[in-house]
C-alpha cells in the first residue's frame, strides 16, 4: 500500500537496476538472489576479514605513531576499515591498509579511492542528467562546451566523470575474473550469486548484466559509507561518555578474557554490550532520517497523541500503552510522505530519556523493536543488517580492547558550563550528505 516512490531512487541506478530501487516482482526477484549471500554461515568470511583490516592497521600504521594515535577525523580511518572490509568480504577483494600509490595498468586510480569519491560526490548525480557520467564523449561535450574547464563545479563534475568510468571499468574486470574462474579463494559469496544469477536463463532467478553491475555498486556503496559513519558515531559516544566506555572494555575483557578475538567466531554472538552500543549510536545518528513512501490509495492514518518528555517520564509503560488518544488524518491518494526515522528514535512514548546515550536499553530482551528502524522494516528491511553488526562489533571490539578512545584536547577543547548533552551536539556536529554524517571528529587513542 506504501511502496516506495521509484522515481526518488533513480539516482542509484546510474549502472543499472538494483535491489533498492526495483519494485514489485522484479524486487521480489533481486531480493531472492541477493539475500542468500547474507546467511550466516557467510558472516564468519565477514568477522575473518574483518579481523584481518584491523590487525593490518595496527601493524602498518598505528603502530608507528607509539602509545597515542590521533585522528584528525576519525571518519576517515572508519571509512577505510568498512570499505576494505566490503571489498574483500563481500567481492573477494583484498587490499592492505597502506595502498600501492600506482594504479593497476589501465586506471587512473586505486579502486578504493574511485568509490569513495562517488560516495563523496553523489549530490552532483542528483543535479547533472544520467549521460554526463562515465563516458569519454561526455565529458568531451562538455569540455567543448566550456564547463568542465570552468571554475570549481565544471572541475568537479569532470573527475565525478572519470571517477564513474573508473568504478565500471573496475566492475567489468571483477565479472571478467569470476566468469573465467580467477578470483581468489576468497571469492564472496554475495559477488559470486550476482555471477551466477546473470547465467541461469530463469527469469523468476536471473539477473540482466547491467543488473549484477547495478546490485554490485549499490552494495558497495551501501556496504561501506552507512557503516562507516555509524561506527564514527559509536568512537565520539564513547569518547564522550568515559563511563560507558568503561563499562564496554571491561565487558569485552570479561567476554574474551586471555583469547586473541581474532581465534573464534563464537565470541561475536557473546559480545552483547558491543553490539548495545553499535544499536544505541544507531539509534541516535540513524544513517536515513526518513524513508519516502508513495500513497497508492486514499488512507486514513490514526495517529497517537504525542508526549513530551516530562510526560512521558511521570508515566508508569502501561499508563503510557493504554493512552489511547488518537488523531485521524486522511492522505489523499498520489501523495508522498515521508516516515521519520528520527523522530520516531527520539519518541519518549518508546524510548525513556530518549536523547541519552544508554546502550543497556538494548541489553533489555523486550527492548522496542517497532520503534527501531534504522535498518528499515518488513519485507524491506535491510539485508545486509548482520554483515554491518558482525563488522562493528568485530572493529569496536578489536579497537576498544587495545585503545582508550577521548576527543582531541586541542582541536576540540572543552567549554565551561557545558552539559553532557551540550558537548555532544558539538562534538558530533552533523549534516545530511547520501547519510547523516559527523561534519569533523577529532579523536585521540591511547593505548592502554
Amino acid at each position: 500500500m506504501f511502496p516506495k516512490p521509484t522515481t526518488t531512487y533513480e539516482v542509484f541506478e546510474m549502472f543499472g537496476r538494483n535491489v533498492i530501487t526495483a519494485e514489485g516482482a522484479d524486487w521480489a526477484r533481486h531480493r531472492k538472489i541477493t539475500s542468500r549471500a547474507f546467511s550466516e554461515p557467510n558472516m564468519h568470511l565477514v568477522w575473518k576479514e574483518t579481523t584481518r583490516i584491523v590487525k593490518d592497521m595496527f601493524d602498518s600504521d598505528w603502530s608507528r605513531q607509539g602509545d597515542t594515535v590521533v585522528l584528525d577525523d576519525v571518519m576517515h580511518t572508519t571509512t577505510q576499515l568498512s570499505m576494505l572490509t566490503i571489498m574483500a568480504a563481500g567481492f573477494g577483494q583484498e587490499d592492505s591498509w597502506i595502498p600501492d600509490t600506482k594504479p593497476p595498468p589501465g586506471h587512473t586510480m586505486a579502486f578504493r579511492q574511485a568509490l569513495h569519491d562517488v560516495a563523496d560526490n553523489m549530490v552532483l548525480q542528483v543535479i547533472w542528467p544520467q549521460w554526463v557520467w562515465g563516458f569519454q564523449s561526455s565529458r568531451n561535450s562538455l569540455a567543448v562546451a566550456g564547463i568542465a574547464g570552468r571554475g570549481w563545479l565544471g572541475k568537479r563534475v569532470q573527475h565525478v566523470s572519470v571517477v564513474y568510468s573508473e568504478v565500471a571499468t573496475y566492475m567489468r574486470e571483477m565479472l571478467q575474473a569470476e566468469l573465467a574462474g580467477n578470483q581468489s579463494e576468497a571469492s564472496a559469496a554475495l559477488f559470486s550469486n550476482l555471477v551466477a544469477a546473470m547465467g541461469t536463463g530463469v527469469e523468476s532467478t536471473s539477473l540482466a548484466k547491467n543488473d549484477v553491475f547495478g546490485n554490485m555498486f549499490i552494495f558497495l556503496i551501501a556496504g561501506f559509507e552507512t557503516t562507516a559513519h555509524a561506527l564514527a558515531y559509536v568512537f565520539g559516544l564513547l569518547a564522550i561518555d568515559g563511563e560507558e566506555q568503561q563499562l564496554l572494555y571491561e565487558h569485552i575483557e570479561e567476554v574474551l578474557q586471555d583469547r586473541e578475538p581474532a581465534r573464534s567466531f563464537e565470541d561475536v554472538a557473546r559480545l552483547t554490550r558491543v553490539l548495545a552500543v553499535f544499536l544505541e549510536a544507531l539509534r541516535l545518528y540513524p544513517a536515513a532520517a526518513s524513508f519516502p513512501k508513495y500513497v497508492m490509495e486514499d488512507s486514513v492514518f490514526s495517529v497517537r497523541a504525542a508526549l513530551s518528555e516530562s510526560e512521558a517520564a511521570t508515566m508508569s509503560a502501561k499508563d503510557i500503552n493504554d493512552d489511547l488518544r488518537r488523531t485521524n488524518v486522511f492522505i489523499p491518494k498520489g501523495s508522498q510522505v515521508f516516515f521519520d526515522v528520527s523522530a520516531l528514535h527520539h519518541n519518549p512514548r518508546y524510548w525513556q530519556d530518549p536523547y541519552a546515550f544508554k546502550p543497556d536499553r538494548f541489553l533489555d530482551p523486550n527492548w522496542p523493536r517497532d520503534a527501531f528502524v534504522t535498518f528499515s522494516a518488513g519485507s524491506r528491511a535491510c539485508m545486509g543488517r548482520r554483515f554491518a553488526e558482525v563488522e562493528a562489533i568485530t572493529i569496536v571490539t578489536l579497537i576498544i580492547r587495545r585503545y582508550k578512545v577521548s576527543v582531541d584536547p586541542v582541536r576540540c577543547p572543552d567549554v565551561p558550563g557545558e552539559t553532557r548533552l551540550q558537548r555532544r551536539d558539538r562534538v558530533l556536529e552533523t549534516y545530511l550528505n547520501l547519510t547523516l554524517t559527523p561534519v569533523s571528529l577529532p579523536l585521540v587513542f591511547t593505548k592502554r
